[in-house]
């Protein structure tokens, strides 16, 4: 029935239960199902200021490569534990992109011609990680695939 998954995950505990609904149960029972793991960065990060920001151009530049490249080592970090807890993992796609949420989750969605978005249910701010939250209002109205929230 599902040719193409679309896991979006951040490492948060629910997202870690929307990797195990995809790599536990949807693909032991769709086994030629494609998985496309995503990580979404917020843009808004790049809209932080402070004195030392505005120094200038080049300093600005240098720790928006730094912020850049340590969420990628960050996030390279989390799909390596993927990889770990779920071995299949290492046959699928795993991506990440910088943008606005939801616009780029549904966006994703599209470009990779998914028939299933998979994530985490809303969680406490509790929990270590990306503190964004989706707003169904901006998502649902340009997501074109059925969407799964993992208990």
């Amino acid at each position: 029935m599902f040719q193409h998954i679309l896991l979006c995950t951040h490492g948060t505990p629910g997202a870690r239960q929307a990797e195990a609904l995809v790599f536990e149960t949807l693909l032991p029972m769709f086994p030629d199902a494609w998985i496309t793991v995503l990580t979404v960065f917020n843009q808004d990060w790049d809209l932080m200021t402070g004195d030392d920001w505005l120094n200038t151009s080049t300093t600005r530049n240098t720790f928006r490569s730094h912020v850049e490249t340590q969420l990628a080592r960050e996030t390279e970090a989390h799909w390596e534990t993927i990889r770990e807890r779920y071995p299949v993992a290492s046959q699928h796609h795993f991506m990440h992109v910088f943008g606005p949420v939801e616009e780029t989750l549904a966006e994703v969605a599209r470009k990779r011609n998914c028939d299933l978005v998979v994530m985490g249910a809303w969680q406490k701010k509790m929990a270590k990680g990306f503190k964004h939250r989706i707003k169904p209002d901006k998502l649902h109205p340009a997501m074109a695939v059925p969407i799964m929230i993992a208990p």
